[in-house]
């Protein structure tokens, strides 16, 4: 999943976005803001009036340069800030003038600045209603907050009045910025496990194709041989070419029935059908089927040992650990087995491989993950057997995992529950890496 941006650093709203509509509603605002102290300077002859016209002028100059051009609200913003100031510094601290334009400060700074560049626009902002209101008290000689009988108190309390609906106005703002910025979040995982989920069925579906065709080519390929020529073959490669198409059309077989079965498990449709049988047994049989001339192999079972299992699905969970041996697990396989606990009978599958890194322990257990993917492949396979595998003895009450081997390789485990057995929660069941050595 792509990391995004922590919520402190990054604006709410992109600055592209809105650039061209925001920047033609400064360049309005500061054209009627010029207009505006044009007619107090001619028509009413106020001098002091040219510079609300400067300052107009110099907002609607900016705003039509960036209507194309920069990545960022913060100059506009300073820009507008900057007018403002001036226009309450000249007329003084008039409490509507103050109100909206901090209110259109706080806005803007939130929506489209980061939190710690808007807390220092904010911060300018309120730089210039103070300068506004030292001149301003200065000029009239009066101290605006004292208590002097002089102290025009409408204004007083117009000026609280303003700075608590700012307060408000800032309250909703900092809940809304935050809301959105979740909203983003949230949004941003969805998508990403989107992408996600089409990568994996992309190659879900790339690595099944190869997986089928493989054994599918072989069994045409062969097929076709005895068909055309199998009068002169000698029959030891006839029995040849058949022990072939068998090997391969169970492992088609195996394959099948690995995808399907996936959906049933996640589903709880799965019917399963346990039974009371010989776990040192049927682990003995499938390793004499799989491993047979292909690996090294010992078995250290004492046994008999009945657990409750479901023979298909046993055979399935070790049909799928030692094809993972059979690809990753070096040259030589052992098996062992012991009670464990009260109730459960444990079983271990080590072999000499290389083992699995620290972060990938718990990655190999997830549905289409292979320890080496697309062109860099070491071997054959969808992803499914150890997930498979857990799945499976999870839903006939044990468990599957694994643990490091020592010096080098890999220990898989599983538990199945022992047939006729109470199983306690209180079980002591210590590390395995301890109890085998």
């Amino acid at each position: 999943m792509t990391e995004t941006r922590p919520e402190r650093y990054r604006a709410p709203i992109e600055y592209g976005v809105l650039q061209l509509p925001w920047n033609v509603a400064r360049g309005i605002a500061g054209l009627l803001l010029a207009l505006a102290n044009l007619y107090g300077l001619v028509g009413l002859g106020i001098t002091g009036q040219w510079i609300g016209v400067l300052t107009g002028a110099i907002v609607v100059a900016d705003a039509a340069y960036r209507l194309r051009n920069g990545d960022s609200a913060l100059m506009p913003l300073i820009v507008d800030t900057t007018a403002i100031g001036i226009a309450l510094t000249m007329a003084g601290p008039a409490p509507a003038t103050m109100t909206a334009g901090i209110a259109y400060v706080l806005i803007a700074s939130m929506l489209l600045l980061a939190l710690p560049v808007a807390a220092a626009a904010i911060a300018y902002a309120f730089g210039w209603i103070a300068i506004s209101m030292v001149v301003t008290a200065t000029l009239d000689d009066k101290a605006f907050f004292g208590t002097s009988s002089n102290v025009d108190t409408s204004i007083t309390f117009d000026m609280i009045t303003a700075m608590a609906i700012v307060g408000i106005i800032a309250v909703l703002l900092v809940g809304a910025v935050r809301a959105l910025l979740d909203a983003q979040d949230r949004n941003r995982r969805a998508l990403e496990v989107e992408r996600r989920a089409v990568e994996v069925k992309n190659e879900f579906v790339s690595m099944v194709s190869h997986e089928l065709r493989t054994p599918l080519t072989g069994i045409a390929g062969f097929t076709d041989t005895l068909r055309e020529s199998w009068q002169h073959l000698p029959p030891d490669e006839v029995d040849e070419f058949l022990t072939i198409m068998r090997d391969e059309t169970e492992h088609l077989s195996d394959l099948v029935e690995d995808i399907l079965v996936i959906p049933r498990l996640d589903a709880g449709y799965l019917r399963l059908a346990p039974e009371s049988l010989d776990v040192v047994a049927a682990t003995t049989n499938v390793a004499e089927l799989i491993l047979r001339g292909r690996r090294d192999f010992e078995v250290s079972f004492s046994g008999p040992v009945m657990v409750s299992a479901d023979p298909v699905r046993l055979k399935q969970i070790l049909r799928n650990l030692l094809g993972n041996a059979l690809k990753y697990g070096g040259d030589q396989v052992l098996f062992e087995g012991r009670h464990y606990g009260s109730g459960e009978y444990l079983v271990v599958i080590s072999d000499n491989g290389l083992g699995v890194a620290d972060e990938d322990r718990e990655r190999i257990f997830e549905h289409f993950e292979q320890l080496s993917k697309g062109d860099a492949r070491l071997e054959q396979g969808v992803g499914l057997g150890l997930p498979i595998a857990r799945k499976l003895a999870r839903a006939m009450g044990g468990e599957l995992w694994y643990e490091p081997r020592f010096p080098v390789g890999s220990h898989f485990c599983f538990t199945l529950p022992l047939a006729n057995a109470n199983r306690s929660a209180t079980d002591d069941k210590s590390p395995l890496a301890e109890s085998l050595g």
